[in-house]
């Protein structure tokens, strides 16, 4: 099997574990193990106190717990998976939707997601998607309560701003 073969495989798994919505317990650690130690997430066009980076598998775990408990039934509608000249990198178009548990809104966006993948696991995962439509559903103060939690959950210092996680 090629290297990129096997790497949409990685792909193409992290995806479906959310077929159901997002994982619980050992699945949900399983599908975190999936990051890199020093993979990142970014999210290039977030809107602040989103960061606009995750830095670490920890930190990463920590902000996914917080997003999935937030939208607990997330659900991605749509997928389309782009190989490229590039073995080790995919870009996806994606559209993902959830009610909102921590206030009852829905959460409806597209993403272009690029996702880098190397022996196995991610090292990049970038997301660019409509912070509106994140403020709007999320609401800044739920966002930044929320990324506080994150930090604490970390063992790391927050203070509500995007320079917590670059």
């Amino acid at each position: 099997m090629s290297t990129q073969s096997e790497n949409r495989k990685v792909v193409e798994q992290f995806w479906a574990a959310l077929d159901d919505g997002p994982p619980r317990g050992a699945e949900l650690e399983t599908w975190k193990d999936t990051f890199a130690d020093d993979g990142v997430w970014e999210m290039p066009f977030a809107a602040d106190p989103l960061p606009r980076a995750v830095p670490g598998r920890h930190l990463i775990g920590h902000f996914v717990d917080w997003f999935f408990t937030a939208a607990p039934d997330l659900h991605i509608v749509s997928s389309v998976v782009h190989e490229t000249s590039d073995p080790e990198l995919f870009i996806l178009e994606l559209r993902g939707e959830a009610n909102l548990s921590l206030n009852d809104n829905v959460y409806a966006n597209n993403y272009c997601t690029h996702m880098r993948i190397r022996n196995g696991k991610i090292v990049l995962f970038r997301e660019y998607f409509d912070p509106a439509e994140v403020v709007r559903a999320f609401g800044v103060d739920e966002i930044a309560k929320g990324i506080d939690q994150v930090m604490t959950a970390a063992g790391i210092a927050a203070n509500g701003t995007q320079e917590v996680a670059r």
